[in-house]
């Protein structure tokens, strides 16, 4: 029997995505043009950085995965100068086990595609933080009107962490970010009718919380103690007026071990 692939469809979050889009990124503030081509007189392509004369740096940040997404971004307070569309070549994207992350390696005649931040230096150091699981490294992007430049890209600290599945939520946000900065069009198909993934639950699927006392009420402070920050103190979730209090992960024979630990 052949086993049933999975690929992701994007289209089921095209009206959320469009209202997130429109709510959230009509309240950015964006520097004016002088002032982004004024950091642009100090940038050389053969650096990643640029530094200006009175000590202030912007960094150059080839994004793959969910900071591709503008939305990400903004949750983040990750406002770039300038974002555009970029490729690389002799590597290739991959998605690495146990979450299902992007990753990239090298592969001689491969290419990817993504998009290029510029951010400040503190918001690439927050976003270091962020991404604690990978380290900085440096490649050549090149844009779409074939100019190269040296930038920052993420990889994975763990090296021969094994190749998985992205989980189709996480697809379709790169497929979102891809779509909102123009990456090639060639490249979106190839991650929507190739890339194969761990499809979303349905709602049937999901755990139903039954026998939820009425008459139990907590205040948002005894809810906010619980935050995770003392260790002495069980996490507590608020979810619909609910509170739920974290366990930990199911035994390991459990069916839905794998999956939490996801």
């Amino acid at each position: 029997m052949t086993e049933q692939v999975s690929h992701c469809n994007p289209s089921l979050s095209d009206v959320n995505f469009a209202l997130s889009c429109e709510n959230v990124l009509s309240k950015l503030i964006r520097p004016d043009q002088s002032t982004i081509d004024e950091i642009l007189k100090h940038d050389t392509h053969d650096k990643p950085e640029i530094i200006l004369s009175d000590g202030r740096k912007f960094v150059w940040y080839f994004a793959i995965g969910s900071m591709i997404n503008p939305i990400s971004l903004y949750l983040r307070n990750i406002i770039p100068l300038i974002s555009y569309p970029a490729k690389c070549r002799n590597h290739k994207i991959v998605f690495r086990e146990p979450s299902g992350m992007a990753d990239i390696e090298g592969y001689p005649e491969g290419e990817f595609h993504g998009v290029v931040h510029l951010l400040s230096d503190e918001q690439m150091s927050r976003l270091d933080a962020m991404e604690f699981t990978y380290h900085r490294i440096v490649v050549n992007s090149i844009n779409y009107q074939e100019q190269t430049h040296l930038v920052y890209i993420y990889k994975m600290n763990i090296e021969n962490q094994p190749i998985g599945l992205p989980s189709e939520r996480y697809l379709d946000i790169i497929i979102k970010g891809c779509e909102y900065y123009k990456v090639q069009p060639e490249y979106i198909n190839r991650l929507k009718y190739q890339q194969a993934v761990i499809p979303r639950r349905q709602p049937h699927m999901f755990q139903s919380f039954t026998n939820i006392p009425e008459d139990v009420f907590y205040s948002v402070e005894e809810l906010t103690r619980r935050n995770g920050n003392d260790p002495t103190l069980p996490l507590w979730l608020s979810i619909n007026g609910k509170i739920l209090e974290y366990s930990g992960l199911p035994p390991v024979d459990h069916p839905e071990y794998e999956f939490q630990k996801r």
